[in-house]
């Protein structure tokens, strides 16, 4: 038998030729599949976007009413120097800084001074009573305690302040005039206490700090709920209003033919009225991590 080796070789190579370029279409088909698998993802991707998780948004933070900052907060704006508090707040409607006069200014800036901060001056009066000197750095100390590094005030007026935190010999009731000497502020004299406010059968108004929150920019929010009563006798009895404003044009009810044994007896709660009561809202900013006044609001339903 003879064998055609050429034959045989040809065949063979015929052969290789023609599975790699089966193998070359596949490689060729598998890559142009990917990269329309991967054109595909990119416009996919575009149009629909892929969106990351949105983080919330910070929630204000509601406080007991027992918090210490509240409790602080709340001292600062309820402050009065008699039996009861200033009614600059359960008055006007709406208070920010630029609504005190200078004397108000100081008033609710003076809750701060401690008899340390007083300096005998070595000198005394016509009476030979001890002038103290409250000095200036003090007073702007205080003041920016209460309403911030942007307040502004003068020491130019003479007024008479009753202290509540201290006395000198038995005496908290002082007179101020403004220091020429190189402290500035004010010199004090101690002339005397003042003399008891009139108890009486109700009270003109009524309060009850009701919520507090701390809001996201770290301020604070307080709300306080108040009633507004006036009480007039006819003949033997009392008749007793309560309104919801200061100027009492919003009557909530009439207790009519009181005596005073049932004004004793049964004295108006605060609790019985703050469905009906309006609201006082006062605001705190937080500035350099102290928190200032910044507003109060009264707002009825």
């Amino acid at each position: 038998m003879d064998f055609k080796i050429g034959e045989v070789e040809e065949k063979s190579t015929a052969q290789k030729t023609k599975e790699r370029d089966k193998k070359l279409t596949m490689i060729i088909v598998v890559t142009v599949a990917l990269i329309f698998g991967l054109l595909f993802f990119a416009i996919a991707n575009a149009l629909l976007g892929t969106k990351e998780p949105e983080e919330e948004p910070a929630k204000e933070v509601k406080l007991e009413v027992t918090n210490q900052n509240v409790k602080i907060l709340y001292s600062y704006v309820t402050y009065g120097t008699g039996v009861r508090r200033n009614e600059k707040f359960i008055k006007e409607k709406k208070v920010t800084i630029d609504s005190f006069t200078n004397q108000e200014k100081l008033y609710y800036a003076f809750q701060f001074v401690q008899a340390k901060d007083l300096v005998f001056t070595e000198k005394y009066d016509d009476n030979h009573k001890k002038i103290y000197n409250l000095p200036d750095e003090v007073i702007r100390d205080n003041v920016i305690r209460f309403f911030g590094p942007n307040a502004s005030y003068t020491t130019l007026e003479d007024f008479t302040y009753q202290f509540k935190n201290f006395s000198y010999g038995g005496q908290n009731l002082a007179k101020l005039t403004p220091s020429t000497g190189p402290t500035g502020g004010y010199n004090l004299v101690f002339e005397g206490t003042n003399k008891k406010e009139d108890s009486s059968l109700v009270e003109p108004f009524y309060t009850s700090l009701v919520a507090a929150y701390q809001e996201p920019n770290g301020s604070y929010r307080l709300e306080e709920k108040i009633i507004y009563v006036q009480l007039s006798k006819v003949s033997d009895s009392y008749n007793v209003y309560i309104y919801k404003d200061y100027g009492k044009t919003q009557l909530i009810e009439a207790k009519t033919n009181q005596t005073e044994a049932m004004l004793v007896a049964n004295p108006i709660q605060m609790n019985d009225y703050l469905e009906v009561a309006s609201t006082i809202t006062y605001r705190f900013n937080l500035y350099n991590n102290t928190l200032y006044f910044e507003s109060s609001e009264i707002t009825m339903k």
